[in-house]
């Protein structure tokens, strides 16, 4: 197994630590996976932060190992990952590739440098698509250019991730300390639990029509009108002062 944690206040960090193939996650590491993402659902944290170690995110798989009979603890960590309530946000360096590539993608915000380099790969290995990554890269950056890059395993980097508006931040190496700070400090200005309520709407309303998402939307909304945050963001706001959230899921 190469997924290591820690934690940090109030925020997880999770990597895959195996400098010598590139980060590439083994087969006990799937069912881990899961484990460390609703390990965190239930705790006091608030961000889950996948990120780069050695140089690299994640070469995906290793495929020396018996991955078929692995294949539905694959599919139960990226549900898992993709229906987390909670922030999630993948801080990206080098290879991202398979199953790498695509758990960056079920992360709601993604910090890269231009030396990333995604690769959907499967084809290059006889394979299809999976971790989600059929699914989620063609809502992201729309069917044609993700056939073209499933179909073709053609690698791409971080100013390119960036130009197809994949990324929330496109930094140097040496800045992404920095980015990733800033982020955590812009989230931790807002509402914590309409933070993940908006995920909510977001995640649900891709499966929904419009009128259904409305409807999401009116019942949401409604929760937080009795909520004592909105009373302390609407008093902030005629203060004149910034507003003192809970910070909680507590609804």
């Amino acid at each position: 197994m190469v997924l290591e944690s820690k934690i940090e206040n109030d925020i997880k960090y999770l990597y895959f630590n195996d400098k010598a193939s590139l980060n590439a996650i083994s087969s006990g590491d799937w069912k881990s996976l899961k484990s460390e993402i609703e390990s965190f659902e239930k705790s006091d944290q608030k961000y889950l932060v996948i990120k780069h170690i050695n140089g690299n995110y994640s070469a995906g798989a290793q495929l020396g190992e018996n991955i078929n009979s692995l294949m539905e603890d694959v599919s139960n960590a990226a549900e898992t990952l993709w229906n987390c309530k909670k922030p999630v946000i993948s801080l990206v360096n080098g290879i991202a590739a398979g199953a790498g590539s695509n758990m960056m993608l079920l992360s709601d915000f993604i910090i890269a440098t231009p030396e990333t380099r995604f690769i959907e790969v499967f084809v290059r290995r006889g394979l299809v698509v999976d971790f989600g990554g059929s699914w989620v890269l063609p809502r992201i950056i729309g069917i044609q250019k993700a056939k073209s890059l499933m179909m073709t395993s053609n690698e791409i980097n971080g100013t390119e991730l960036n130009n197809l508006g994949v990324l929330h931040k496109l930094c140097s190496f040496e800045d992404m300390d920095k980015e990733f700070e800033s982020l955590i400090e812009s989230l931790n200005k807002q509402s914590f639990i309409s933070i993940c309520m908006i995920k909510q709407q977001i995640r649900e309303g891709l499966d929904k029509t419009f009128s259904e998402s409305l409807d999401l939307e009116t019942e949401n909304q409604n929760k937080r009108f009795l909520h004592s945050d909105a009373a302390e963001g609407m008093s902030a706001f005629l203060e004149k002062r910034p507003p003192v959230y809970k910070n909680t899921l507590d609804e």
